[in-house]
């Protein structure tokens, strides 16, 4: 057992428990069916630091560049006072690489100070024994990104492992990579023993091709196949892959998934202060609201994306792209139509 926190949402109708230390979240709702949204606050702030990362991969969602800028400390100390108000438990700092941020090991004891628990994922660069001490000290979990040359990330996994830290795989998937995704889960064995999880992500053509999207078919079905056969380490998933999860077939533990959390427990904040239901929209909606002049709460309760976003989520065929299928679909209960952003879903 670890240091756990137990809070009775009254305004939604459901307890929680969050362990600190382990990470384990439950919700349970009083009335024995599945919470929708958090009334009074997000749960998960994911929070980009800084854009500046030296990879430039061009399938970036945030097109991430040696240009990238910085969020001031003092910009970071406003909203992470805000959302230890809101009720934040968790923040996801990303990027960019958040690690390179001057102020980083500062942000990570400050979100701590806050009664926040931090995590990010690093592409390998900048990792000092200065950053892996403090992430020892403050962080629930890392997570490094797995793309060639694979030299960084086993090298952070390797570093990590000597320091006691839990850390995952962040894997993204898209149409051509599959027998690369397959290949880290058979021929890594002796590497994925020092790890937590492999956390797979669906690619999102935000400032790239849709060409790369994820499509149903027998590539798609032979990764799950290999994804069913793992036993040396924990798999997981964002929440952007829920409309191809039904392929894992009695291999799913249905009570540890849930659909997209956009605006019903989880958040976004831009480098530049501006908060958006989630972090894909950042580059495509210019609706963005100013944490210099709102509340984080205000922009949560009141904001027009985030009442937009639950709406979409909240009945069949509200999706910006509402897919007929969803009307008569038995996965719907579990899957509410897959991601409401972007056309990445398994049923298009």
């Amino acid at each position: 057992m670890g240091c756990w926190l137990i809070r009775n949402c009254r305004e939604s109708g459901y307890i929680l428990g969050f362990d600190r230390d382990e990470g384990t979240f439950i919700r349970y709702d009083k009335n024995g069916s599945e919470p929708f949204c958090n009334a009074a606050g997000p749960e998960l702030l994911d929070i980009a630091i800084t854009n500046y990362c030296e990879r430039e991969c061009d399938f970036c969602y945030r097109a991430s560049n040696r240009q990238g800028s910085f969020m001031r400390l003092v910009d970071y100390e406003l909203i992470i006072k805000q959302a230890e108000k809101a009720g934040v438990l968790q923040v996801a700092l990303g990027g960019g690489n958040p690690n390179q941020h001057p102020h980083f090991v500062q942000i990570l004891q400050k979100s701590r100070d806050h009664n926040i628990v931090p995590s990010y994922t690093t592409n390998g660069q900048g990792m000092t024994d200065e950053i892996y001490a403090a992430t020892k000290q403050y962080c629930g979990a890392m997570a490094v990104s797995w793309y060639e040359p694979y030299v960084d990330a086993q090298e952070v996994i390797k570093r990590a492992s000597a320091y006691g830290i839990k850390v995952n795989i962040h894997f993204m998937l898209n149409k051509l990579n599959l027998p690369q995704a397959m290949e880290l889960m058979e021929k890594h064995t002796k590497l994925l023993e020092n790890i937590n999880a492999i956390i797979f992500l669906n690619y999102k053509p935000v400032h790239s091709s849709d060409a790369l999207c994820l499509t149903d078919g027998n590539e798609i079905k032979n990764f799950f196949e290999s994804v069913k056969k793992i036993k040396n380490c924990k798999i997981g998933f964002d929440s952007c892959m829920i409309s191809f999860l039904p392929l894992m077939g009695g291999g799913l533990l249905k009570e540890t998934v849930d659909f997209c959390e956009a605006a019903r427990f989880s958040a976004y904040i831009s480098e530049n202060l501006l908060l958006y239901p989630c972090s894909f929209m950042n580059d495509i909606s210019g609706n963005g609201i100013d944490l210099k002049k709102h509340s984080l709460q205000d922009g949560w309760r009141f904001g027009e994306e985030f009442v937009k976003m639950r709406e979409r989520l909240s009945r069949p065929g509200a999706q910006r792209y509402s897919i007929p299928a969803c009307q008569t679909c038995e996965n719907y209960v579990m899957c509410h139509g897959g991601c409401p952003i972007f056309n990445i879903n398994r049923c298009r």
